[in-house]
């Protein structure tokens, strides 16, 4: 039989657990949220969950120095939000890569961590860049008489490309492009590039990528061809 002090007993104990619980998330998800590298690492880990990467890796994707990620990724090991693998040297071709990996320490999510389904989905669900920013860098590229973005840039999965530019384009200055959103996004940015004689060939031939595009979900920030 439960008596009256038992089932306060029983109160107090749930009450205090959940506190202690409370209190645990908070501490890792201040852990989390802390720095701008803590934020990239956890951008490029979720949006590629079947992925890892070595830290030289993700100091090149995200840019940033390798001994400052080193010591990011370490805590978010030590929280449990990544796991580790370790590929060694193979016996008789040491250096080759083995299952397509280079030997070394490797790190990718768990999906076991505690809050991988909410922060999966908070990373998901908010925008990957403003578009305003975007749209600022993209006229500095060229002369582009179309642009639109789809993919990663709108959180769409299966689409053909996350970017069109129709134009004559910079390609250094594409390429620094690329890389600061790819770095920013945490992922790799998908994209075409084609002069208008292409474009207006292939869209008057009822072109499938293109149809495909202009027919999927996008944004056009460029539109001179008013299409």
């Amino acid at each position: 039989m439960v008596t009256t002090e038992m089932s306060f007993a029983i109160i107090s104990l749930i009450n205090t657990n959940y506190y202690i619980y409370i209190f645990m998330a908070a501490q890792i998800l201040e852990n989390l949220f802390d720095s701008l590298i803590k934020v990239r690492l956890l951008k490029i880990f979720l949006r590629n969950p079947d992925q890892s990467f070595q830290v030289k890796e993700i100091a090149k994707k995200i840019k940033t120095e390798s001994r400052l990620v080193k010591k990011q990724v370490q805590g978010l090991f030590e929280i449990s939000f990544l796991k580790q693998r370790v590929v060694k040297k193979s016996a008789n071709r040491s250096g080759k890569k083995k299952n397509g990996l280079t030997p070394g320490v490797y790190y990718s999510i768990d999906r076991n961590f505690e809050f991988y389904n909410e922060l999966a989905s908070l990373v998901l669900k908010s925008s990957p860049a403003s578009k305003d920013k975007i749209l600022k860098n993209l006229q500095k590229l060229g002369r582009i008489k179309l642009a639109l973005i789809s993919g990663v840039f709108l959180n769409v999965e299966n689409t053909r490309t996350d970017l069109l530019i129709i134009g004559d384009v910079n390609k250094k200055k594409l390429a620094t492009f690329l890389s600061n959103f790819e770095a920013e996004i945490g992922k790799e940015i998908t994209y075409s590039v084609m002069n208008i004689k292409e474009f207006n060939y292939r869209h008057s031939m009822f072109d499938r990528f293109i149809f495909d595009i202009l027919e999927g979900p996008h944004e056009k920030l460029i539109n001179k061809l008013k299409i």
